[in-house]
């Protein structure tokens, strides 16, 4: 399939646009899994039982280790 040099330069900016947005995002989600990492270490710390941090974080029991580890 062939393109003309229009939709070329369309298709490129378009990618290039997708691209830009999808490594803010990703960043954005590097930065918020570290914080919900502090916060369940924290929580772990003060000893606040695994299930009631597991159920504030929306997530089962076995996962809370490896979320604190996430931030380290």
């Amino acid at each position: 399939m062939s393109v003309n040099e229009q939709e070329k330069r369309r298709l490129l900016a378009e990618v290039k646009r997708t691209s830009e947005k999808t490594r803010a995002l990703n960043a954005q989600v590097l930065d918020a899994a570290a914080e919900r990492a502090a916060a369940v270490r924290a929580a772990l710390d003060a000893g606040i039982p695994r299930q009631e941090i597991a159920t504030s974080a929306g997530v089962a029991r076995t996962m809370i280790y490896r979320i604190a580890a996430d931030g380290e």
